[in-house]
């Protein structure tokens, strides 16, 4: 199911295992496997219609909410069920409604706020507010004042010291050649010069001042099931 769409079959394969979904993950208390039912469900997920991933969504939005940092239940799940494989499995349901995904990248941003929530949820960010979506389908991205709303407050951070700080910026500030989408050259240059203060990678630096198409391998590296090279999650 690796990437989960593209490939001969794949419409086949995902209605084979979606009744899986439907199941559940049995014995589910405590059970460490929920890492691994995330990350399966993350492979497939971009192959996987607006209904499913609605699903998917409706499913963990209870422990991605805010509001969960004071429900003492939630909070107890969350010990067991792979908080960070759902962060990085949310950030990948590309065909959830704009309307979610804003208040997703939102409340993502007010965890930030507090040291516990796990670094991964800035990369999220991005992959939430990308320019270019891997499908894309050019509605379903955030629009642009919303992404540079989360810009600047990604610009007040050290992207030294975190390079997942880093590339969010960069899905928020890609430059698509579509000028519904793309955010105000000012901020985009703002963005290149602090990239080049980070040192961060050639590649993120020219998606952010050019509009170009990405190789099989770029796609890969930036929208594959793994961090981007150069990233490394942060416990």
């Amino acid at each position: 199911m690796r990437p989960g769409f593209g490939y001969p079959l794949d419409d086949w394969r995902l209605q084979q295992i979606w009744p899986l979904y439907r199941q559940g993950l049995q014995f589910d208390k405590g059970n460490p496997a929920w890492s691994n039912w995330w990350v399966f469900w993350r492979r497939a997920a971009g192959g996987l219609d607006q209904d499913q991933q609605q699903k998917l969504f409706n499913d963990i939005a209870k422990y991605l909410d805010p509001v969960a940092l004071r429900n003492r239940k939630l909070m107890a799940d969350l010990q067991t069920r792979a908080y960070d494989d759902m962060v990085q499995l949310v950030a990948g349901l590309e065909r959830l409604p704009v309307e979610t995904k804003v208040k997703v990248g939102n409340w993502l941003l007010k965890r930030l706020e507090k040291k516990s929530e796990t670094q991964t949820s800035w990369w999220a960010v991005g992959r939430i507010g990308a320019r270019v979506l891997f499908h894309r389908s050019a509605h379903n991205v955030v629009p642009p004042e919303v992404a540079t709303t989360w810009l600047r407050r990604l610009l007040k951070e050290d992207w030294k010291k975190n390079q997942q700080i880093a590339f969010a910026a960069v899905m928020l500030s890609r430059l698509s050649g579509d000028r519904s989408r793309d955010l105000e050259p000012e901020d985009r240059d703002r963005v290149i010069v602090k990239l080049q203060d980070a040192k961060a990678p050639a590649l993120w630096i020219e998606l952010v001042s050019q509009a170009r198409e990405l190789s099989d391998a770029e796609n890969q590296m930036l929208f594959g099931e793994k961090l981007p090279s150069g990233l490394k999650l942060i416990d």
